[in-house]
C-alpha cells in the first residue's frame, strides 16, 4: 500500500504551524477586546482566558425528541426509501462561545447608536441565515469569512452613512457580527435541527466556538483594515 504521508517530513511542520497559529491567537485576540471595549491587555487578556475556560462548559437549554433520517438508500441515483428513528435531540449553549460573547456584544449596545446598530445587524443578519446550511454531524456550517467580512463591510458603510465616529467601527463590527451569527446561522435554523442529528447540539461549541466568537473576532480585525 503506498503512503502518502510521510510523518518525519510533514509533522514537525504541522506542529509549527499549529504553534505559530496558537500564538497568533493569543497576540491578537486580546488585542481586539481593547479595540472593541477599551479595555487594558491585562483585562482583554482575563476575558480572553474565561472564553477559553467557558468553551468546555456547555450549558443544556431544552430537550426534545424528533425524527433523524439515519439511513437513505437510492437506485440509480433516485430516492427509494428512507430510513427515520425517533431520537432525543438536547439543546445547549455554550458557555465560551455563545453566552460570554453575546453579553459582550450586547454590552457595546449602550455605546451604538440604535437606528444604525439595527440597520447593520438586519443585513448581517439576513445574509447569515441565507448562507448558513445544516451539515448532519456536525451542526450549521457558514462559510468562515462570509460572516465577518460582511459584518465589517456593513459595519463600514453604516458608520459613514450615519455620520458616526471611527471608533464606534470596531464596536459595531463586533455586536453585529456575533448577534448576527448566533441568530442568523443559529436560533432561526433551529427549526432544522432535525437534519443534524441526535445527541447534544451546542450553540457556540463546536470545536472552535461555532463561528459565533470568530466571527466577532475577524469582524474586528477587518474593520481595522478600512479605517
Amino acid at each position: 500500500m503506498r503512503r502518502y504521508l510521510f510523518p518525519p517530513l510533514v509533522f514537525p511542520f504541522f506542529l509549527l504551524l499549529a504553534l505559530i497559529l496558537a500564538i497568533t491567537v493569543l497576540m491578537v485576540t486580546p488585542a481586539v477586546f481593547q479595540l472593541a471595549f477599551g479595555l487594558s491587555y491585562l483585562n482583554a487578556l482575563l476575558v480572553f482566558t474565561l472564553i477559553l475556560i467557558g468553551s468546555f462548559v456547555n450549558i443544556p437549554v431544552y430537550e426534545r425528541e424528533g425524527t433523524v433520517v439515519v439511513g437513505r438508500y437510492s437506485i440509480f441515483g433516485l430516492i427509494y426509501y428512507t430510513i427515520t428513528e425517533r431520537r432525543r435531540i438536547t439543546i445547549a449553549v455554550n458557555l465560551g462561545g455563545c453566552v460570554i460573547p453575546s453579553i459582550l456584544a450586547l454590552k457595546l449596545l449602550t455605546e451604538i447608536p440604535l437606528i444604525p446598530w439595527l440597520v447593520a445587524f438586519s443585513i448581517c443578519a439576513a445574509i447569515t441565515y441565507m448562507y448558513a446550511k445544516p451539515v448532519p454531524g456536525v451542526g450549521i456550517a457558514v462559510p468562515m469569512i462570509l460572516p465577518p467580512a460582511v459584518s465589517a463591510l456593513t459595519s463600514y458603510a453604516v458608520s459613514v452613512a450615519y455620520g458616526l465616529p471611527a471608533v464606534c467601527i470596531p464596536r459595531l463590527a463586533f455586536s453585529t457580527g456575533v448577534l448576527s451569527a448566533l441568530i442568523g446561522a443559529d436560533i432561526l435554523h433551529l427549526k432544522d435541527i432535525e437534519k443534524i442529528g441526535s445527541g447534544v447540539v451546542s450553540i457556540g461549541g463546536a470545536g472552535t466556538f461555532d463561528g459565533i466568537l470568530l466571527t466577532g473576532i475577524f469582524a474586528v480585525l477587518f474593520s481595522v483594515f478600512l479605517l
